[in-house]
């Protein structure tokens, strides 16, 4: 069972309050206070009549109740302290904001108009300014510090959703108790917070959960994990399950196959062929068949679950195969600029060779109209 980490009343140097809701709250507790102990004498009410009080001057002055003094506060300052806390826009949450899915999703929030974002990531590697440093968002927390800030955020109603897609991607790392702890335990505490508060969670799987099995069906998690990466994907899944049946809170995890940039390519080969003029495969991958989905739709996709709100483990994928040689040949001008190299053992161990997402389940949508489809790419 994972852990629940819960640090409530904590305040952190990421948790900014509005200055102008903090002065407000003092101007009220500053004038309920005066209206509650005015400078008077008390007077023992006789049985029958209410409490008086009797001021300086000796004249008798009545004592307000506590709803009373209430109504004059809000009168006087035109709202309620509820209503004016509720002023206070609620913050979208994305973890792992400065890593590929992250960035663009961000980008398409900005472009909506939503800039009220708390980017969650670790920033050690500096190539991962140049996905952040035209994005607009309020505020940035690293993941080391993030569970207790969601902790603080979500008892004080200050997140509106959160999107998780912060984890260690590296099929190839090979230390499980970092590989547990980063991407099970740290999203399992997520998962738990969200639902004890109802704030609605996306949170990234992976096609990778289904190994070598062709079948990739949402609906179950009974699948072999042939590496650390997938075992931690896999096991997230399974532990969502407990919450997904209740319709008051909304919890999905989204299976992302491949995916490529807008045009439909992998970056990875875009950046090789434009810096070494070829694009290296390993052999054999003519015959490796994958479901490549473009970001653009694979983003309007994880948005539209979320506007759906409907909990579940769903794919997010083309539901269509492709070979790594097809898109290659869509960016060499010539075939003869492809060079293929053996596959190292520890790459070939779990290695994915047939991949393609049922979608027959997904509730969100797999189309989208041409207006829809310009707006994501």
């Amino acid at each position: 069972m994972a852990e629940l980490v819960t640090i409530p009343n904590l305040k952190t140097e990421s948790s900014e309050i509005d200055p102008d809701i903090e002065t407000r709250k003092k101007d009220v507790e500053m004038l309920k206070a005066k209206i509650a102990e005015p400078d008077v004498e008390q007077v023992e009410a006789i049985h029958g009549m209410e409490s008086t009080q009797r001021n300086k001057e000796g004249k008798r002055v009545r004592k307000f109740s506590k709803e009373e003094v209430t109504e004059i506060v809000e009168k006087q300052l035109g709202q309620s302290e509820t209503a004016t806390a509720e002023i206070a826009e609620k913050i979208i949450i994305v973890t792992g904001g400065a890593g590929f899915m992250g960035s663009h999703l961000i980008k398409r929030l900005n472009e909506q108009g939503n800039r009220n974002i708390l980017l969650v990531d670790d920033l050690s590697d500096p190539s991962k300014l140049e996905n952040i440093n035209k994005l607009r968002f309020k505020d940035y927390a690293d993941k080391s510090k993030f569970i207790e800030l969601l902790a603080f955020l979500a008892e004080n109603k200050m997140v509106e959703r959160v999107y998780h897609f912060g984890a260690e991607s590296s099929r190839h790392n090979t230390d499980g108790k970092y590989m547990m702890e980063n991407n099970y335990q740290y999203t399992c505490n997520i998962m738990d917070i969200c639902y004890l508060n109802q704030i609605p969670l996306v949170f990234a799987s992976s096609a990778t959960v289904y190994g070598q099995r062709p079948d990739a069906n949402n609906e179950s998690d009974e699948y072999t994990p042939e590496s650390y990466y997938a075992l931690s994907k896999l096991q997230t899944d399974r532990y969502s399950r407990k919450y997904l049946d209740d319709p008051n809170h909304t919890i999905i995890g989204l299976r992302y196959f491949n995916i490529t940039s807008k045009n439909g390519a992998l970056q990875w080969m875009i950046d090789q062929y434009e810096w070494e003029g070829h694009i290296e495969l390993y052999e054999g991958s003519k015959e490796v068949k994958r479901d490549f989905v473009d970001v653009g739709t694979a983003l309007w996709m994880t948005m539209n679950a979320m506007t759906k709100g409907i909990s579940g483990i769903y794919n997010i994928g083309a539901g269509n195969q492709r070979t790594f040689y097809d898109l290659a040949l869509d960016i060499v001008e010539d075939e003869s600029e492809i060079k293929f190299i053996p596959m190292p053992e520890n790459v070939a161990k779990g290695y994915q060779r047939y991949t393609k997402a049922n979608m027959s389940n997904a509730p969100f949508g797999t189309t989208q109209n041409k207006t829809d489809k310009q707006q994501a790419l």
